[in-house]
């Protein structure tokens, strides 16, 4: 089975700006234990601008909410700002309440102009079709939305962070992004107010990768433009891997003593439970964005989908004793997947469920597919090993290859050089482990010990703190 071995454990640890060793108590001095008094001067204030936040239910959620929780458990006060009307097209609006203690404060988007830009675009593409012409993108967008489509949040919620630093003494800025609005508005918080910024980013903007995203060249320059606006006015810089730190070292040259390595996490709705009885059929599970963008994501679903047409062709699977279950909201393009390769009867594709339906299903299952985008760590990885479900990880090598490897040693990963044969031969291979008891554990403490939503949260603190250096912000 082909697949990279590159990365050993002590390659695991980077240096003081992050790393996979998040240990929950080291050096994390001025902030004080759960159960420590902090009187009002002491508490460090942090006013949290944060799109995505409860009721919202999206897996963007996740991160701020659980900072806002453990920032308040461990003595800083956090003052959240979210979004009245999210643009539904990109946001699920569910149930979900905010940590105990905490009440956001919600401001209005003047605008959300994805429908208005569709239309145009709708238009105009049916005007230039008459001439043969076909556009491969939107243009009114990259015309007229920066930093993206999520702009009209800004102006209220500019004059709403100003009015909350002042009157509750804020320390410092905290801003998750994506959207990237969200840093403009955090920069406009600074200059307005003198208070340090702190920039979280949770998927990476205006740096040169591979993209899946057709994009003009204008649009990318004006997009590294802000970027170094955004940096040059960021105190913290945080991003959720390793490999994303140091490319970003690398294309912005100056930000190594200002960006870290905070990871993302596992914070369940219910402790992990051992001993959940498997679904009768052995089970390969996959929730969330399918990320079949680009010709890798076309090889990667190349080989999967064809893997599973090899097996049925030679008897070894069927739909009594196998499936593949998908949740999300790729889940039509699932099925088109399976009829193309003639393998309808193995998979079952379903809309997106709640994060505890998740949870108990991927428990439930026998493997879980993984698939990243490059220089992001997938949230599924930090879902799977907790619930001690191995991986069957069809991804490019490097730091995620590495932190399977660690912690769940019953997975299969098949990098660039692998084919459907490879993944053929570990589905078979993880069937017979599980008939005869064979598959080993994931290494869930260890892994909880650094990769909890709690040990993560304290790794920013650890991090603004340090960075900040105690100075006095007001």
């Amino acid at each position: 089975m082909s697949s990279s071995e590159r990365f050993s454990e002590t390659n695991m640890r980077p240096d003081a700006g992050g790393g996979l060793q998040q240990a929950p108590d080291a050096g994390l001095t001025d902030v004080c234990g759960p159960d420590e008094k902090h009187t009002e001067r002491a508490r460090k204030k942090v006013l949290m601008v944060c799109y995505y936040y409860p009721p919202l239910i999206d897996v963007g959620c996740r991160r701020s909410t659980a900072f806002s929780k453990y920032f308040r458990k461990y003595g800083w006060e956090p003052y959240v700002i979210s979004v009245k009307n999210p643009d539904s097209v990109y946001c699920t609006m569910g149930r979900e309440l905010p940590p105990d203690g905490i009440t956001p404060v919600y401001t209005f988007s003047l605008v959300n102009p994805y429908k208005y830009l569709g239309k145009l675009h709708a238009i105009l593409s049916g005007i230039l079709m008459l001439a043969g012409i076909r556009l491969k993108t939107n243009y009114f967008y990259h015309a007229l939305c920066y930093p993206d489509i999520f702009f009209g949040w800004i102006p209220l919620t500019v004059l709403k962070g100003i009015s909350m630093i002042r009157r509750h003494a804020i320390d410092f800025i905290y801003v998750s992004c994506s959207p990237y609005s969200s840093a403009l508005i955090g920069v406009l918080l600074k200059k307005a107010t003198g208070r340090p910024l702190i920039l979280d980013y949770r998927d990476p903007f205006a740096i040169e990768r591979p993209s899946f995203h057709e994009s003009p060249q204008f649009r990318e320059r004006i997009n590294r433009r802000l970027q170094e606006f955004f940096l040059k006015n960021t105190d913290v810089f945080v991003v959720t891997s390793e490999e994303t730190r140091q490319e970003y070292i690398r294309q912005y040259p100056g930000i190594e003593d200002r960006i870290h390595t905070v990871y993302n996490g596992f914070d369940p709705v219910s402790p992990p439970r051992a001993g959940r009885k498997k679904f009768d059929r052995f089970t390969i599970v996959y929730t969330g964005l399918f990320y079949n963008y680009g010709p890798h994501h076309e090889v990667y679903t190349e080989m999967f989908f064809k893997a599973l047409r090899e097996l049925k062709a030679s008897g070894k699977i069927n739909g009594s004793n196998f499936q593949f279950l998908y949740y999300g909201q790729d889940f039509r393009a699932i099925d088109g997947f399976a009829f193309d390769y003639g393998v309808s009867d193995l998979v079952v594709s379903r809309d997106r469920v709640s994060y505890a339906e998740v949870l108990e299903i991927i428990s439930r299952s026998h493997l879980m597919l993984l698939r990243i985008v490059k220089l992001m760590i997938s949230t599924k990885l930090y879902d799977g090993i907790p619930m001690n479900v191995p991986f069957l990880a069809i991804i490019p090598g490097g730091e995620v290859e590495g932190i399977i490897r660690k912690y769940s040693p019953g997975s299969y990963i098949i990098t660039e050089e692998g084919s459907s044969a490879d993944v053929a031969e570990a589905i078979e291979d993880a069937m017979e482990k599980y008939r005869s008891g064979q598959m080993p554990d994931n290494r869930i403490d260890e892994f909880l010990a650094a990769f909890s939503r709690e040990s993560t949260s304290r790794a920013i603190m650890k991090a603004i703190t340090e960075t900040l250096g105690h100075r006095s912000v007001r």
